[in-house]
Formats: structure tokens, C-alpha cells, sequence
């Protein structure tokens, strides 16, 4: 019984100490994002599922959890939002310039975003 509940407690332990370095650093904390970056959020007012995208990054589509589903934004670099409309043909584009943000982008851009760019 002891030896059960021991490793029942390491196993517990070890599954906290992944979540926690699973975070990683595009994990991003309510409101807030690392120099460089422009991070999004599912939610308005930075709540939801978040992801931070860097231009060192180059062209990157945005997470399932933020495609065509972006509630809000802060970029501390620039870049571009893009939405395809039929790729790699036409595409639809918004500039985002480092100090940008919005606290509600579902209503507007945020719910087309497809990928996040260097520029436009």
C-alpha cells in the first residue's frame, strides 16, 4: 500500500512538473507579453487560449484554438494579420505596428485571422 501510494505521488508530481515546462515560453500571461512579440488571445480582455508569435518566426499559421478566433491582441513588434481567402492567390491583410493592441478583436479582424507574418 505504501509503495502504491508513493508512486501514485511521484507519477502526480512528474505529470505537474510537464504541465508547467509545457507552458513553455509562447505561453503567454493575461494582458501581459515578452518584448518582441505580438500575442494573441481567444478571449477579449486576454482571456482564452493565447499564443505569442515572434517575427524571428517568419510566416506562421495561428493555433486551431485562435483560427479565425482571435478576442484580443498586444504586439510589442510589428507584423501582419492575415486572412486567405484563397491560398496562396488572395489574401485579405492587416498591418500591426509594436505598441498595437486590442481588448476586443473578435468583432473585427480577429475573428478572419488565419497566420501572423513579418510584413505584409
Amino acid at each position: 500500500m505504501k509503495t502504491t501510494r508513493t508512486r501514485i505521488a511521484t507519477l502526480t508530481t512528474a505529470i505537474g512538473l510537464v504541465l508547467v515546462a509545457g507552458a513553455g515560453p509562447a505561453a503567454a500571461a493575461p494582458g501581459s507579453s515578452r518584448a518582441g512579440d505580438i500575442c494573441l488571445w481567444s478571449g477579449r480582455n486576454y482571456t482564452g487560449a493565447s499564443w505569442c508569435w515572434n517575427p524571428g518566426n517568419g510566416y506562421v499559421d495561428v493555433p486551431p484554438a485562435l483560427h479565425d478566433n482571435v478576442g484580443s491582441f498586444q504586439a510589442h513588434a510589428s507584423g501582419c494579420f492575415i486572412n486567405w481567402i484563397q491560398v496562396p492567390t488572395r489574401k485579405e491583410t492587416r498591418v500591426v505596428r509594436n505598441g498595437d493592441y486590442r481588448r476586443v478583436y473578435d468583432n473585427d479582424f480577429g475573428g478572419r485571422i488565419d497566420a501572423v507574418a513579418p510584413r505584409c
